[in-house]
């Protein structure tokens, strides 16, 4: 019906539009013609024009109103909540009692995470010397905290810990600049390689051709590079050997306070003892490594060794060096099977000592244990290259020699 009634209505607006076009053409052919004759036939009078009536079409268009539209009730999707437990009241919970560690479980292997707390796990082997290139003081064994160094005899033991790490961090740093040397003598340059002849006779590790080319046009070049490592090992060597001298001072002088002290506890009668017998020998096995920096034999770069190795074959008893109660106990990163035992105070600092690499452990954390009491069995679990007994001493968690204490 609407739509019927707005066609009629279209059509007669088109039809009153036509006859408005119509009109206005007609007036004006009539226009044009008069002009015509009364130029031929000369002015004629304006005849009198009645006016027209204009068309007048009565168009009453209804009110347009916008169609309703109704929309659905937008419902929020249904979200499920958790279920949360009940609450209970926190009640006091005792801890798990310790449980001997026993060696009936295979420690973990090299690159593999030990148990929960057990130190984490051991640095890989072929990961090793990138550690060092990054850090050449880093610290593959994992250390216990120290305390803090407040006496003269605890500054002076955590002085020569610094010095001991100095130590390391020149020999690896002056092992991998020896290595870019003799990389860089290796290439093709002849003027480094006559300079090498002519300085050190044809021997390339040695080689200094530091006084020969020094000008800043061969900065870039191979000889410019080999006088570089060449002036950094030489500085390297001599803070070395400044750095030994004063390591062993401070050991001398650390040593000399350990011989005027008193035992620590009376070793057992099976424990063979050497001097005043401040502590009881773990162990009567062959000495095969020192206290000091050195050369990993497992990790193949410098470190630190805080202790003395001691040979012995596998399941060789281990002893308390002294009296004490057991601080740790179990898997320590590259010590292996590790147990430290608390001694008390000695030299004003906290006394402990500490053996690895143990093939099983015979104590538990918190065991109170006499001198010459067995912990354990010589094994050859963490870093190590064969049985053997790592042995520790410790002042205030800082390791010194133990040898003046045996």
């Amino acid at each position: 019906m609407e739509q019927r009634w707005w066609r009629r209505a279209t059509l007669a607006t088109v039809a009153g539009a036509a006859a408005l076009m119509m009109t206005a053409l007609c007036l004006d052919a009539g226009a044009a013609s008069a002009g015509a004759q009364s130029a031929a036939q000369g002015p004629l009078p304006l005849p009198t024009l009645l006016p027209l009536p204009s068309p007048s079409l009565p168009v009453s268009l209804p009110p347009i109103e916008p169609p309703k539209v109704t929309l659905p009730p937008l419902k929020p999707p249904p979200v499920k909540l958790p279920t949360l437990p009940p609450a209970t009241s926190p009640g006091p919970t005792a801890p798990p009692a310790p449980t001997p560690p026993t060696g009936g479980t295979p420690p973990p292997q090299a690159g593999v995470p030990g148990p929960p707390g057990s130190g984490g796990s051991m640095v890989d082997p072929g990961s090793a010397p990138a550690l060092i290139a990054d850090d050449p003081g880093a610290d593959l064994y994992p250390q216990p905290p120290v305390d803090a160094a407040g006496t003269p005899q605890a500054r002076q033991v955590a002085a020569l810990g610094d010095v001991q790490h100095r130590i390391q961090y020149l020999e690896n740093t002056l092992a991998r600049t020896r290595a870019d040397l003799a990389k860089v003598r290796r290439g093709p340059d002849p003027v480094l390689h006559l300079l090498t002849t002519l300085t050190a006779g044809g021997d390339a590790e040695e080689a200094s051709p530091l006084t020969v080319a020094d000008s800043a046009d061969v900065a870039d070049t191979p000889t410019g590079r080999a006088v570089a490592l060449s002036g950094a090992i030489t500085s390297g060597q001599a803070e070395l050997v400044r750095r030994r001298q004063e390591e062993t001072r401070l050991r001398q002088e650390i040593d000399r306070r350990v011989r005027a002290m008193p035992a620590v506890a009376a070793p057992a009668r099976t424990v063979a003892t050497v001097g005043r017998g401040r502590l009881g020998r773990p162990l009567a096995g062959r000495l095969t490594s020192r206290f000091g920096t050195r050369f990993d034999p497992y990790y193949k770069v410098w470190q630190l060794h805080p202790g003395v190795d001691l040979a012995a074959p596998t399941g060789t008893p281990i002893l308390a060096a002294a009296d004490g109660r057991v601080s740790r106990v179990g898997w320590y990163g590259g010590y292996g099977n590790y147990t430290c035992i608390a001694h008390g105070r000695a030299d004003g600092q906290r006394l402990s000592t500490c053996y690895g690499h143990q093939s099983r452990l015979l104590v538990s954390p918190g065991q109170r244990v006499r001198a010459g009491q067995v912990i354990g069995l010589v094994g050859s679990t963490g870093a190590s290259t064969g049985p053997h007994l790592h042995f520790e001493v410790r002042l205030g968690g800082r390791p010194v020699d133990p040898l003046p204490w045996l």
